[in-house]
């Protein structure tokens, strides 16, 4: 056993690692001490929980609010801690307070974690990270705190657990909440709670790699004027910044465009309050999870769209899932060179290695098949479910799954042993990554294969 846990790989170390911090929340998870009528919860729907939490996906089978004491609150609030940085992260930070050695084995495994090209100061890319999560989530939950206590009855030292609880949960992109049924919705017109919650959304979505890049060109020595100094940003963040701010503000525009009249989302709100529920749900589908307006009641069109933008999700090296910003990014850019008549891929005045295209495509293409085939086996295992559903209701679940965003249109609570089993996979694979998945089982050895030369052959496209 010994043997086999050292020669895992780095992409088979991240896997079992996701999976053991599951098994532990599901097992604490299912005690009775954990849920509030002193009954255990079940160990399907305790595992459902703690890889919701621990993928940072934000799908419920029991309320939060109402069915967690305190000590399975803390549980999910540690799992989704765990699950945004990371399993290589909290076992690095394990080692770095007891003064252990960090092995070759394990900058390896950190630095396919962070999705990093150089394997040098992985450790102090961790500590940099752990910096940056408690920091974002200490200023939001103070922040969110303050809101709470203002806006509602609550006691200063509930005000806080609020605080503390959904600052982790936004920023870590989980998107569970701890209100009751209705997710954000009672506080739909609160323009602090939904600005302080949005912003921790889209922070935590853009990627640690692109916040240290941030932090650094802001603190730049040199004191360049600012201009110059976004000119000179790595071309992986003015892709990031550009990708994600197209699908905010798409996003909000086309919610105001299809549910502008609708009376059970926008209809009834006033002008400024529909365009910050249409925004609010633009950023939420950067795989957060939360909501201020019922997802079940949105228009088919609106479904669809929004099923688009979750398996989009957030960026690389964030805490969010998807197929990420860069990837759709780099399909698009590619798509416009070759309209174009262009045979480079080319952006912001630089040119993109093929190989990257095929990377892109490879990480879309498999997210897309897990989609197509757990809908389909989700369709399977509900077919004898008396609760009423669409197929874009079910498509709209596994979309929310695989992409680890959490948004449901009433689905989840509803279906069968069985297609929590499905939606629990799609979490695990969306939180990996199904190309991530496919290296770690692929245990032949290819060395070598890249050293032989086929013969080129053209085939007819289009």
């Amino acid at each position: 056993m010994k043997k086999k846990i050292k020669h895992l790989s780095p992409s088979q170390t991240i896997m079992a690692g996701f999976a053991i911090m599951i098994l532990i929340g599901a097992f604490l998870l299912n005690l009775p001490i954990a849920s509030k009528s002193g009954n255990s919860v079940g160990f399907i729907n305790a595992l459902f929980t703690a890889t919701s939490a621990n993928c940072v996906t934000g799908l419920v089978v029991v309320n939060t609010m109402e069915h967690w004491t305190l000590f399975g609150k803390v549980v999910i609030l540690i799992l989704i801690q765990f699950g945004a940085l990371g399993f290589m992260s909290v076992i690095t930070v394990a080692m770095i307070l007891m003064k252990q050695q960090i092995s070759l084995r394990s900058r390896q495994a950190i630095q396919a974690s962070f999705n990093q090209d150089n394997i040098g100061g992985m450790v102090k890319l961790v500590k940099k990270v752990v910096a940056i999560t408690f920091t974002v989530e200490s200023i939001g939950a103070v922040l969110l705190m303050i809101a709470f206590y203002k806006e509602t009855q609550m006691k200063l030292s509930e005000a806080a657990f609020q605080g503390i609880f959904h600052s982790i949960s936004a920023f870590c992109n989980a998107g569970f909440d701890n209100i009751g049924n209705d997710s954000f919705i009672p506080f739909q017109s609160s323009v602090p709670i939904n600005f302080i919650v949005m912003t921790l959304i889209i922070a935590g979505g853009l990627g640690f790699t692109v916040w240290l890049e941030t932090i650094e060109l802001l603190r730049n020595k040199a004191r360049r004027p600012l201009r110059l100094r976004i000119i000179h940003m790595s071309l992986h963040s003015k892709i990031v910044f550009s990708v994600t701010g197209v699908l905010i503000i798409g996003g909000m525009l086309l919610f105001l465009l299809f549910e502008w009249s609708n009376p059970d989302t926008l209809g009834n709100l006033h002008a400024l309050g529909k365009v910050q529920a249409a925004l609010f749900q633009s950023v939420t589908l950067r795989t957060a999870g939360f909501n201020t307006v019922s997802q079940g009641t949105l228009r088919e069109i609106s479904k669809f769209i929004s099923c688009i933008f979750m398996l989009i999700g957030g960026s690389s090296a964030s805490t969010a899932g998807g197929m990420k910003t860069v990837t759709i990014g780099i399909i698009i850019i590619s798509m416009v060179s070759v309209l174009k008549g262009r045979n480079k891929i080319e952006v912001y005045g630089r040119t993109l290695p093929f190989d990257l295209l095929q990377k892109a495509l490879t990480v879309a293409t498999t997210m897309l098949i897990v989609v197509l085939v757990s809908t389909i086996l989700l369709y399977f295992a509900e077919s004898s479910n008396s609760f009423q559903y669409s197929f874009l209701d079910l498509l709209f679940e596994v979309c929310s799954a695989t992409g680890t965003v959490g948004l449901t249109t009433g689905v989840t609570s509803n279906v069968s042993a069985a297609g929590k089993c499905v939606l629990i996979l799609c979490m695990y694979l969306g939180r990996l990554s199904p190309v991530t998945v496919v290296v770690a089982l692929n245990v032949k050895s290819h060395e070598g294969i890249d050293g032989i030369n086929f013969p080129e052959e053209r085939i007819i496209i289009g």
